[in-house]
């Protein structure tokens, strides 16, 4: 099993939960649970890895194992698989070993399943091991003490699920956020071919490519639903832990000993915290079905579909979003008005806010605007998905759906520019604005932009820009018709 990993640099983050491998050709899905992005920072490489079976290592990836850092082994196997397959590392190097069955108890009585739990035999079999309190219990006794300078290798037979379980903890009291954790897991099965061989190894070719896909659905959906009975009985994984006895100072050592936090003025406020799988529970994010097509496809196509893009997509509207409100509500606030200079050659002037193709405003779709019952103005077919301040400009009216912005120019002309007209009714998604109310805009300033696979066919209706005061003015000069540029003259305005 050759794996990437070398190129690594030690202690940077990892890009998605395909990385993080170890070289270990003898080696069953040998991966980091280092370079995990979390609210407070990041996880630690060379503290925990997680495997598969290391029955088989040679004596050269035994020493690979041992110059990595590996000090101590936890083997989660059954006592006869034990038996059966003894622990090799023992005897090729002398390491700290500690074998807790995740299997070997009563699942009888538990508190975490629920009779109309979906998934089948994975989801019973999982909660059932988070019923074995005593194995949890000593499982964190043995990480908590372990040496900073060790490194502790976790194992089952394929490295899936009783290893997915425990990484799936591991990772989630570091504070690794739901998607990341839930791909950690699936990743065994969607691109490790030695995992999927040691399940499947019975069926033929053609048929276990469709019942490893089969798998991903079932494991995406049963892991997914695992994490979150974990927060709504807990309340988190810290408090599972608390539920099984291990002790806080025990929780404290294994979190400090995976979590490498930033610098305290580096760290985000509480509040503003994006990233925490409590919150991600209630926010509008594709759920376990979109997980599953996503998955099922990065497994038909790798080389064409990385996590990193899914996971990251979803972080960086999020954070916009915040942002954004955060401007919203900033911009209520009373604050002083900013008078920008406006050369002598610009004055009385309206330059176009997209670039695209001229249309008069009698001939846009909506009545209300061709009409000229809101003021004389003019339309532009768009090239682009960003809207620029036709003149040195105040922001004075801005809406919740963001497709619409209203600018006072430093000569006291009004405009009311408008994407979309037909989405006014329509949720913000999709848009967004880049200056707010009493805010100061030079001329070119981007004021709106929007993403045209959210808006769709509307992404191409006609950009409205009309002069709400008109009749304030002895004439008014519009272009109608031709291609203009942003910057270009549109519109000119006389007072006398």
């Amino acid at each position: 099993m050759r794996l990437l990993g070398r190129g690594r640099q030690r202690g940077a983050a990892r890009s998605g939960c395909e990385t993080g491998q170890v070289d270990i050709a003898t080696g069953i899905n040998v991966r980091e649970l280092g370079g995990f992005p979390t609210p407070s920072g990041t996880t630690r490489y060379r503290r925990f890895l997680r495997s598969g079976s290391t029955a088989r290592i040679s004596p050269s990836d035994a020493r690979e194992l041992f110059d990595y850092g590996v000090r101590r082994i936890l083997d989660l196997r059954g006592k006869e698989e034990v038996a059966n397959s003894p622990e090799s590392l023992l005897s090729l190097r002398n390491v700290e070993y500690l074998n807790v069955p995740l299997y070997d108890f009563d699942i009888s009585a538990g508190v975490l399943a629920h009779e109309d739990d979906a998934g089948g035999y994975l989801t019973e079999n999982l909660l059932s091991m988070l019923e074995n309190r005593a194995a949890f219990r000593q499982i964190f006794t043995f990480l908590a003490h372990a040496p900073r300078s060790a490194c502790t290798l976790f194992h089952c037979g394929a490295g899936s699920d009783r290893t997915g379980l425990l990484s799936l903890v591991l990772l989630g009291l570091a504070g690794v956020e739901r998607r990341q954790l839930v791909a950690d897991y699936v990743y065994s099965f969607g691109y490790i071919p030695e995992v999927n061989a040691a399940i499947f190894e019975r069926v033929g070719e053609g048929a276990r490519t469709l019942q490893v896909r089969g798998e991903l659905r079932t494991r995406i959906a049963s892991i997914s639903l695992v994490h979150d009975r974990i927060h709504e009985t807990f309340g988190g994984y810290e408090g599972f832990l608390r539920s099984c006895g291990v002790r806080e100072s025990e929780i404290s050592q294994v979190r400090a000993l995976l979590l490498r936090r930033f610098p305290g003025r580096y760290r985000m406020p509480a509040e503003e915290t994006l990233v925490s799988s409590a919150e991600l529970l209630h926010r509008d994010i594709p759920g376990p079905v979109a997980n599953t097509t996503f998955f099922v496809h990065a497994y038909e196509r790798p080389d064409k579909v990385t996590a990193d893009l899914y996971y990251m997509s979803d972080k960086t509207r999020d954070l916009m979003a915040r942002i954004d409100e955060n401007q919203r509500n900033r911009s209520f606030h009373d604050h002083d008005y900013v008078t920008l200079e406006v050369p002598l050659e610009e004055r009385g002037k309206l330059f176009a806010p997209v670039t695209g193709e001229l249309l008069a405003l009698s001939d846009v779709d909506d009545p209300y605007f061709a009409s000229g019952a809101c003021g004389a103005g003019v339309a532009i077919v768009p090239s682009g998905n960003t809207v620029y301040a036709p003149a040195a400009c105040r922001v004075t009216v801005q809406v919740p759906t963001r497709h619409a912005i209203g600018v006072l120019t430093q000569d006291g002309i009004e405009v009311l520019i408008v994407v979309a007209s037909s989405t006014a009714s329509a949720s913000r998604r999709g848009f967004r604005q880049h200056v707010w109310q009493n805010d100061s805009a030079h001329r070119g300033t981007p004021l709106l932009s929007w993403d045209p696979t959210l808006v769709g066919k509307d992404a191409s209706s006609p950009v409205l820009m009309i002069v709400t005061n008109s009749s304030e003015f002895s004439r008014l000069d519009i272009r109608d018709s031709g291609s203009v540029q942003v910057g270009d003259e549109v519109a000119s305005i006389s007072w006398e």
